[in-house]
C-alpha cells in the first residue's frame, strides 16, 4: 500500500518496507532496465550478481535508500561536499568531493548515481562534464532531478552566477542537503539539458516509471551514457 502523504507526488508514496519514495523508485527502475541483461528482479538482487557486484560505483551524497543496498559492494564510493576541503579529502570518514572538480581518474567509473543534486550545482554542466570524464565508455550516469512531466522545453536559470556572487533572478529556493542544513536551487532543468548533455560525449534518455497508473507514471530519471571514442 502507497499513500500519498505529502504534496510534491515525487517525493511521497514511501514503501512500507524501505521508506523509499516515489523518485528513489522510479531510478531503482532505470538502473534496473539500464542492466536488464543481468534479469535482476529488483536491487538487492542485482548486487548479489557478478556483473554488477564488480563495477565501480560512484554515489554522491549521504542519505537515500540505496546505500543500504550497495554499502557491501566492493567498489561503490559515496562522498559530501564540504566547499572547505578540497576533492578527495576526508571527513568524518566521508570522502568530500566537489562535482565540479572531481578527484577522479579519467574513464575510472562504470555507474555514477546522483539523486536531486545537479539542480544545487552552481555551474551544473561542469560538473556533468567531469562525470563524463572520469565515466568509462559505455558507463553510464542514472540521476534524478526535480522535473515535472512532461519535462519542460527549457531551463529557468533561478540564479545568476556570471560573477563571484550570487544574483537572485526568481526567489529563493532551498532544499535539504542530507546533513541537516539546506541548499540552495540554481535551475529548473527543461528538455534542452538533454542536448547541453549530448555535447559532453554522452547521449541521454528519459526513463518513465512504467506503470499506467496516475499520477506515479510522472516520475522521470535520466540516463546518460558515455560514447566510445
Amino acid at each position: 500500500m502507497f499513500v500519498r502523504q505529502k504534496r510534491s507526488i515525487r517525493e511521497t508514496y514511501p514503501c512500507q518496507s524501505c521508506r523509499s519514495t516515489l523518485r528513489y523508485r522510479v531510478q531503482a527502475e532505470a538502473i534496473l532496465n539500464h542492466y536488464s541483461s543481468l534479469a535482476a528482479p529488483d536491487l538487492t538482487s542485482l548486487v548479489k550478481m557478478p556483473g554488477f557486484r564488480n563495477l565501480v560505483i560512484f554515489e554522491p551524497g549521504i542519505s537515500g535508500p540505496f546505500r543500504a543496498i550497495f554499502k557491501g559492494l566492493p567498489h561503490y564510493t559515496k562522498s559530501f561536499y564540504w566547499s572547505d576541503l578540497a576533492s578527495g579529502a576526508m571527513r568524518d570518514g566521508v570522502t568530500n568531493q566537489d562535482l565540479m572538480a572531481l578527484s577522479l581518474a579519467d574513464a575510472s567509473v562504470d555507474l555514477v548515481i546522483t539523486s536531486d543534486i545537479f539542480e544545487h550545482v552552481r555551474h551544473p554542466y561542469r560538473a556533468f562534464a567531469e562525470i563524463s570524464r572520469v565515466l568509462k565508455p559505455g558507463g553510464a550516469h542514472i540521476f534524478t532531478i526535480p522535473t515535472a512531466s512532461p519535462l519542460a522545453p527549457k531551463t529557468v536559470k533561478r540564479v545568476d552566477v556570471d560573477g563571484d556572487e550570487d544574483v537572485f533572478l526568481l526567489p529563493e529556493v532551498y532544499h535539504g542537503d542530507g546533513k541537516g542544513g539546506r541548499s540552495l536551487v540554481y535551475n529548473d532543468f527543461g528538455m534542452d539539458m538533454l542536448d547541453e548533455l549530448e555535447k559532453l560525449a554522452t547521449t541521454t534518455t528519459i526513463f518513465s516509471y512504467p506503470y499506467n497508473e496516475r499520477p506515479v507514471r510522472s516520475a522521470l530519471a535520466f540516463v546518460s551514457v558515455k560514447k566510445h571514442s
